[in-house]
């Protein structure tokens, strides 16, 4: 009941029955939640707000740091460190908290503390499963990337070439992107279209890139449109799925009409007849996310005093 109250309450404040003061100020209440069930609708909601509120720097900034605060509540409860009477849910909690935390709380001094310390350990041994699990490992890497610069960087790429399989490769390239460096998001472009990576997964690096920050989504972006015809032909005749995927990573998380009429033109220019209706789907929700963050906008959401007030 707890996780449909809030992710309704998501929805009516999308649809603009419901204000979204209302729905912060019913997300502030959940701040001793610990159930699992409960927290998969916490981290939806907060994931949909955190892209959205992305767009304005001064509302996402505040609102980082009210979603955090929620987060480091349950960190203080879960902890990092699994336990021989954690039942199912309490490892699903504790990997979903680990996500947050790399979302929300990567320049909190004791959650960068303890990732650096893990991923040292991790560096020692890559097979340190106790130090860093295999769920909680892009989340790691995200934090350490986020406050780091190129020799964290580098060192993360590095375990690309080193993991011993797929997935643990993907971890790697689901967060390289988020290096605040705005040249080691461009590398990370040019590294995933190098051919370094294979071609039913390069488009994860250029996710990682677009949905890491604003700027993150303005590089991805630009840079797709400057490599249109490179991509073009990497992906030859696979699967249109791939050039889908592509499009998505690059400009989906743009929260403008601006953005939106840029994508039409541009793909108007260089037609994808195979990706029609993604790129449909793609402007259309673009501008019902565009008029969504007008709305937050134009609430008390706008205002410090607001979020002081929590």
């Amino acid at each position: 009941d707890r996780a449909g109250l809030l992710t309704d309450a998501y929805a009516l404040v999308k649809a603009g029955h419901m204000k979204p003061e209302t729905l912060i100020k019913l997300l502030a209440n959940y701040k001793d939640e610990d159930e699992y069930i409960v927290w998969q609708g916490i981290a939806d909601v907060l994931g949909g707000l955190d892209t959205i509120m992305s767009d304005d720097e001064e509302m996402s900034a505040n609102f980082t740091k009210f979603a955090g605060g929620i987060v480091l509540n349950l960190a203080k409860k879960v902890g990092w460190e699994s336990k021989r009477t954690d039942g199912h849910l309490t490892v699903l909690l504790r990997s979903t908290m680990i996500s947050l935390l790399g979302s929300f709380c990567s320049d909190d001094a004791d959650v960068s503390a303890e990732a650096k310390r893990r991923f040292e350990a991790f560096q020692d041994d890559h097979n340190d499963m106790q130090s860093l699990p295999s769920d909680m490992r892009s989340s790691v890497f995200k934090i350490i990337l986020k406050n780091g610069g190129s020799s964290e960087y580098e060192s993360v790429k590095a375990y690309f070439n080193e993991a011993t399989d797929n997935a643990e490769r993907k971890h790697v390239l689901a967060s390289l992107g988020h290096a605040p460096d705005g040249k080691l998001k461009i590398s990370t472009m040019e590294w995933t279209t190098s051919g370094a990576v294979k071609l039913q997964d390069f488009f994860y690096a250029m996710g990682s890139v677009g949905r890491s920050s604003k700027e993150g989504r303005e590089i991805s972006w630009a840079f797709f449109k400057t490599n249109f015809e490179k991509i073009k032909g990497m992906i030859g005749k696979g699967s249109p799925s791939l050039m889908d995927a592509c499009i998505v990573s690059c400009a989906g998380a743009f929260c403008s009409n601006e953005k939106a009429n840029d994508i039409e033109i541009f793909f108007k220019e260089n037609p994808l007849p195979k990706s029609v209706r993604k790129i449909n789907q793609l402007t259309e929700s673009m501008r019902t996310n565009a008029a969504f963050l007008e709305m937050l906008k134009n609430s008390d959401l706008s205002k410090a005093e607001f979020w002081a007030a929590l």
